[in-house]
């Protein structure tokens, strides 16, 4: 071959292996940036005035000055909000309708003389048109009070008052009962009338106002389904009133506001300012729509609450950029919507520990075995096969393994434990072990051996003092990479050791007890959590968490084989 040709070659091979590098580092970096930038929300993040509430009242936190004004200025924004909420539901809203609605009921009963002969002629057909006559007689009794109430409600929907009016047509009813029985009294006083015929005259003589009745309770129900859509978006953003509400509450997502200024804004924009409500469609069945609250609530006193809303939406929430390095080191509360991850990087530390502590020694004694001892044949190629195989078995069959000999069969804890999970993991990496100390035995020299039996030294002795530190910076740092392995493993976990929530674990908690951990917390938090797309900075974070945790391991490996290699160099 041409030297020119060799140089092109060369140079091709150097340009492609440059260019594979950049790829994988473009790749790398793609992968970690998402992590990193939303990781890093967990801890340095654009936090609300319910934030500091949370950490205050919930994790020993002593309020600062400046949070004291926050909370101060914080109430009065909110207090103008709160006023026209309770204008709005108050009774004295409602009632002037009420007032006119009693005075036409009333009327109507006295009224109901003037259709006597009517209403006692009914009594004398047949009981299949007894009913219909007195109820058609009704229509004209009770005409002025239906119009009225339509009127009302009509009124109440762009004025306010509806939600009052509401809870005044619910016991309205039993009044229009109490009415028709007074009406049959009236009429049927110093007639032979019997128990059937006056029963007639009271339950239908206040059908009619009776049916509109229900109807308008039917508007309003509408109306104000809509308000509490509009009132619970409120809640959630805001949090309780006061301490009252909040006590009689049991979650502690409902007792707080958004903590966060990006979920309050999405609280906004979905749940406040568009509304789902549930609408009827002409067979009858419930379907779920998106409905502009400005709308919905277009002339009516909750476009003015909308309006305050969204005007003092900053002073109500006082956002301000917090570091919260407790997300270290807290612990988790209300299913990781609030609080740390601490109980979880101290689950990993557990679990991973426990898996090297056993996994390490075995592995490199094995790997001694086959690299100085085995002589190759039948049994040591089994061995070898056996081991290759187990490099091979899906994660997910380790977890089954450990949880069906290990609890089941050997029962080594009653249920779950940190020792379990420890030991299932050390089974899964055990191979991965084997083979790299393998490896790095296979890589030193003979010259090394042989020098040393020269010397007189016995072969376990050369091993120990030779052929073992000469191998050690390849041995620890496939050991190190196969802890990274063990530490961000979920399967086998999931069956022997996780649980979703708990505390951290102490030493004589580990033979017995389950515990958190990053990889299975990531998983389940991703996938089964009810709140998922509002607790996004968690999952990044314990992302970030476990990522850096694998990157600092293999960033121990890389440097403690630096060292060794030179402190074997400056022998």
């Amino acid at each position: 071959m041409k030297d020119s040709s060799r140089k092109l070659l060369d140079k091709s091979f150097t340009a492609l292996a440059s260019l594979t590098l950049v790829l994988l580092g473009v790749c790398v970096a793609a992968f970690l940036a998402p992590i990193i930038i939303r990781g890093v929300g967990a801890v340095v993040f654009k936090a609300t005035v319910e934030h500091e509430k949370v950490l205050c009242e919930n994790f020993g936190r002593v309020a600062s000055a400046s949070d004291e004004e926050r909370f101060a200025s914080s109430n009065a924004a909110r207090e103008k909000l709160y006023s026209l909420t309770d204008s709005y539901e108050s009774d004295a809203a409602a009632q002037k309708y009420i007032s006119r609605i009693s005075s036409l009921r009333d009327k109507a009963v006295d009224g109901s003389a003037k259709y006597k002969d009517e209403l006692i002629g009914a009594l004398n057909l047949s009981s299949a048109l007894r009913a219909s006559k007195i109820r058609k007689v009704s229509e004209a009794l009770w005409k002025d009070y239906v119009v009225e109430l339509k009127r009302c409600v009509k009124e109440s929907e762009s004025t306010g008052g509806a939600y009052a009016l509401a809870k005044f047509l619910d016991s309205e009813p039993d009044k229009l009962s109490a009415a028709g029985k007074q009406i049959s009294t009236k009429l049927t006083e110093g007639l032979k009338a019997g128990y059937s015929a006056r029963s007639a005259l009271s339950r239908n003589s206040a059908h009619f106002a009776a049916s509109e009745i229900e109807a308008a309770r039917d508007e309003l129900s509408r109306v104000n389904a809509a308000y509490d859509v509009f009132k619970s978006g409120i809640r959630e953003l805001l949090g309780p009133r006061d301490a009252k509400e909040k006590a009689s509450l049991n979650l502690m997502r409902q007792k707080y506001g958004q903590t966060r200024y990006e979920n309050a804004k999405k609280i906004l924009a979905d749940d406040i300012e568009t509304l789902t409500l549930t609408k009827r469609d002409s067979s009858g069945m419930e379907t779920s729509v998106r409905v502009s609250a400005a709308e919905q609530f277009k002339g009516t006193p909750v476009e003015k609450m909308l309006e305050v809303l969204r005007n003092n939406f900053d002073a109500m929430l006082a956002p301000h950029t917090s570091f919260y390095w407790g997300f270290f080191t807290d612990d988790p509360a209300d299913a990781n919507i609030f609080g740390g991850i601490f109980p979880m990087i101290v689950g990993t530390f557990w679990l991973t520990l426990g898996a090297m502590l056993v996994a390490a020694p075995l592995g490199m004694a094995s790997a001694v075995y086959f690299s100085e001892y085995a002589r190759e044949g039948t049994i040591t190629g089994f061995l070898r096969m056996c081991v290759g195989t187990l490099a091979g078995v899906p994660s997910v069959v380790f977890g089954l393994f450990g949880l069906a000999f290990l609890i089941n069969t050997l029962k080594i804890s009653d249920g779950k434990s940190v020792l379990a999970g420890s030991l299932t993991l050390a089974l899964l990496i055990l191979p991965t072990i084997i083979r790299s100390c393998e490896e790095a035995l296979k890589a030193v020299p003979n010259s090394y051996r042989e020098a040393a039996g020269a010397l007189g030294a016995t072969k376990a002795r050369a091993i120990l003092t030779v052929v073992l530190p000469a191998a050690m910076p390849s041995m620890l740092t496939g050991i190190i990479i196969s802890m990274g392995r063990a530490a961000g493993e979920t399967a086998p976990i999931i069956f022997t050791a996780a649980t979703s929530t708990g505390v951290a674990l102490g030493l004589s908690e580990l033979f017995s007890q389950p515990t958190t951990a990053l990889p299975w917390n990531i998983y389940n938090i991703c996938s089964e959590h009810e709140m998922a797309e509002r607790v996004g900075h968690v999952q990044y974070g314990m992302a970030l968490t476990l990522t850096a945790k694998v990157i600092k391991l293999n960033l121990a490996a890389i440097i403690l084989r630096m060292r060794l290699q030179r402190k074997l160099k400056n022998r």
